[in-house]
């Protein structure tokens, strides 16, 4: 019978440590599984890391925006898990190139990695600002640079290229 990553680090003296960042990992790359409301499904998969390591508290405080990000009615969603907590886990959400930033238009999910975001106006278009690691634009990341996104006929439009 195989056994699972996280069954695996059960032998090691670091398990709980290795099963945090075995986790982490494991969100991070899972797709967020698709529900009526794809806020509720992040924010549900936040709560559930948060408990599994020492039975942690989740608090979303502020994380849910309403915003407008396609110029269109009914409002959009940001998510930004620079704004969650949780109780067993300082970081949790968070590391040195910024936190996960999710644009919501309808039921589809777009995610960043950012240090901070802004809606912004350019004559009636609204744009998506947002402050990413100096990573992603060549330089340290310490070097903050900006990415402006904005949506067209139900597609995000930057002038970033994507990441193979």
């Amino acid at each position: 019978m195989k056994s699972s990553v996280l069954d695996r680090l059960s032998s090691n003296p670091l398990s709980d440590v290795a099963r945090v960042i075995a986790a982490a990992v494991l969100v991070t790359l899972s797709p967020i599984a698709a529900s009526a409301d794809p806020v509720d499904d992040i924010l549900s998969e936040a709560r559930d890391f948060c408990a599994s390591f020492e039975n942690g508290v989740f608090d979303a405080g502020d994380a849910v925006s309403d915003v407008d990000l396609d110029g269109e009615d009914p409002l959009d969603r940001v998510v930004d898990e620079g704004r969650f907590s949780c109780s067993s886990m300082a970081s949790a959400f968070c590391g040195t190139g910024g936190c996960g930033l999710h644009a919501i238009v309808g039921d589809r999910v777009w995610t960043f990695q950012a240090e901070d975001w802004r809606m912004i106006d350019w004559h009636g278009r609204p744009i998506l600002l947002i402050a990413r690691d100096g990573g992603w634009c060549g330089g340290a990341g310490a070097q903050i640079c900006f990415e402006a996104v904005s949506w067209s006929f139900g597609e995000m439009m930057t002038v970033m290229q994507p990441v193979q």
